[in-house]
């Protein structure tokens, strides 16, 4: 006789679903890591400057440094400049250059080659661009200032084309804070500042189980023949998500509906991995295995089942390590490629980022305008694979990325996000606004 699931299902809305998610997936403890090292980490600590950058004024041109008073008394004749608006002649005493400094002050009516970003000397304060001049054409060792362009405008104004002293940072600036991902702007801000090492949450190390009898490898065409059986869609596709939320995806696992494989195989994963994720088994068939062989290894169990569509038949246990003690965290996936990839994205990614480290653990969720028909059972939550596009006014409208059914992975190839309907909330008319959750690869434009 079939053996067939038969234990209360707990239905909990996907609001406490994702709140008990996270609160599975404490952060990993932090440890130190070079720089070099921790590209999409997230911080543990709180990072001050240790110095003042730039220490003093730099310049932001190639060109003169000069003194602004030698600027600002143009006259009409002689070296003093001339009434075609010509600037001073100026004695070109040296050059400034990054790592090699001119060390001696700047007297009147003198001036120093510049590059940019070298430290400007003593008495200049005033930067002029090199195309601003007569490029030293004349007499040798000496440049004229142009003071004026078209229509008489001035060019030069005294102080311009000067970096301040700590424009950069100034020292005790708080630089980073504990959760900050530390993504390339962040890890440029701290080299700047001299930092080798950050103390940092490591990536988590996720497991991904994939299960069932009925899938075949990918690239496996012939024994797709017939439609009796179904490609691995979520090995190849599962830990880009998982990547892409800053994960350390181990290996995919294809594990057959046999409960003695799938005993080993989350044992094994319990061992060496921060989360283990299984997709398939998790509905109420008589192969659906994977609660039975958790039950088995004595997991703690927090929910089954979820108000949300697609991908209600979602599970989340804790499950004694079989090696080095402790709990880690089992989400249960549905084996729909959809369902998968749907609850992936709003469940396992959030707790991946939790586990982290990361305070930003949501994906980006932004306001469109509906421009299909968004309808579902508003008992539960509905998330809906939508394009984006952008409007007149400057908005975006959210259409279908296709059919809406749970086996339509087109539509999660073409979507650049989920548009969500909370539980109890009415299906929007076209035209009225809708939240719509980016997925992780559409921050991308073919438009210039």
């Amino acid at each position: 006789m079939p053996e067939f699931e038969t234990r209360k299902a707990d239905w909990v809305p996907f609001r406490d679903a994702l709140r008990h998610v996270l609160a599975s997936a404490s952060p990993l403890p932090s440890r130190p890591i070079p720089l070099n090292q921790a590209a999409g980490l997230a911080l543990a600590e709180t990072i001050r400057s240790p110095l003042t950058l730039p220490p003093g004024p730099t310049s932001h041109m190639d060109g003169y440094a000069v003194r602004g008073s030698d600027l600002s008394a143009e006259r009409s004749s002689g070296d003093r400049g001339d009434s075609k608006g010509e600037g001073p002649r100026l004695r070109v005493i040296g050059r400034s250059l990054p790592g090699r400094p001119w060390g001696d002050p700047l007297e009147a009516d003198t001036a120093i080659r510049i590059m940019t970003g070298a430290p400007l000397p003593e008495g200049g304060d005033t930067v002029v661009p090199v195309e601003h001049t007569d490029r030293e054409a004349g007499e040798a060792g000496w440049v004229r200032v142009e003071l004026r362009g078209e229509g008489g405008r001035p060019r030069i104004e005294v102080g311009q084309h000067v970096r301040g002293p700590g424009e950069e940072m100034k020292e005790g600036d708080v630089l980073g804070r504990p959760g900050d991902t530390l993504g390339f702007g962040l890890l440029a801000l701290l080299a700047a500042a001299g930092e080798t090492r950050v103390s940092a949450h490591p990536a988590p190390r996720v497991a991904l189980l994939v299960t069932g009898d009925e899938l075949v490898p990918p690239g496996d065409r012939a024994g797709l023949e017939g439609g009796i059986r179904r490609a691995d869609i979520l090995s190849p596709s599962l830990p880009l998500l998982l990547a892409q939320a800053g994960a350390a995806p181990l290996t995919p696992v294809r594990v057959r509906d046999d409960m003695e494989a799938l005993l080993d195989a989350l044992a094994a994963a319990s061992a060496e991995s921060d989360l283990v994720i299984t997709t398939g088994g998790a509905s109420m068939g008589e192969a659906d295995l994977v609660k039975r062989a958790l039950e088995a290894l004595g997991s703690e169990p927090i929910f089954w089942r979820i108000r949300m569509r697609p991908g209600s038949p979602v599970s989340l246990s804790r499950l004694p390590r079989s090696a080095g003690g402790g709990m880690v965290p089992v989400l249960g996936l549905p084996g729909n490629p959809v369902s998968a990839i749907v609850t992936c994205l709003t469940l396992a990614l959030p707790a991946i980022r939790a586990m982290g480290g990361h305070r930003a653990r949501l994906l980006r969720r932004i306001r469109a305008t509906a421009r299909d028909s968004f309808s579902g059972p508003e008992h539960l939550t509905r998330f809906f694979r939508v394009t984006l596009s952008p409007e007149e006014d400057g908005g975006l409208g959210a259409r279908s990325a296709g059919p809406q059914g749970s086996g339509a992975i087109q539509s999660i190839a073409n979507a650049d996000g989920l548009a969500v309907l909370p539980e109890g909330a009415p299906s929007p008319e076209r035209g009225a606004p809708v939240d719509v959750l980016l997925l992780p690869s559409s921050s991308w434009t073919e438009a210039p």
